[in-house]
């Protein structure tokens, strides 16, 4: 059985990019390697050193395959999605709304993680 390197994964996620890329568009594949597999991964870094080892290289990957405007689009629009007010809101607090300490946590969470791609990925 073949020795599987899960944190070297990100090689192959990049050259399916680029077919994505051709059939679908820039967006698919943008929302493809960055909005799934590169948050992803960035998340895991955290926790496991082989990632983080490999995060370097992934980034510089990106920036290849990605104009730095379409990466800043993108994550800017993500944090839009999660941090835009919305004007029905129909609750005082989040206690009225219901909302788990944990969502609120998890929510804040993915707004930092979007935040640091794009220090990594634009900057």
């Amino acid at each position: 059985m073949a020795n599987i390197e899960f944190h070297k994964i990100w090689i192959e996620q990049c050259e399916a990019t680029e077919g994505i890329r051709d059939h679908f568009g820039t967006q698919d594949a943008i929302r493809y390697l960055i909005g799934e597999k590169f948050l992803n991964f960035l998340e895991e870094s955290d926790r496991r050193p082989e990632f983080a080892g490999e995060l370097p290289n992934f980034v510089a990957k990106v920036k290849e395959i990605f104009e730095p405007h379409e990466v800043s689009e993108f994550l800017d629009g993500l944090l839009h999605e999660r941090t835009a007010e919305d004007e029905d809101w129909p609750f005082d607090d989040f206690e009225d709304a219901e909302l788990e300490p944990r969502d609120v946590v998890n929510e804040a969470e993915k707004i930092v993680l979007i935040e640091r791609a794009k220090e990594l990925l634009v900057k």
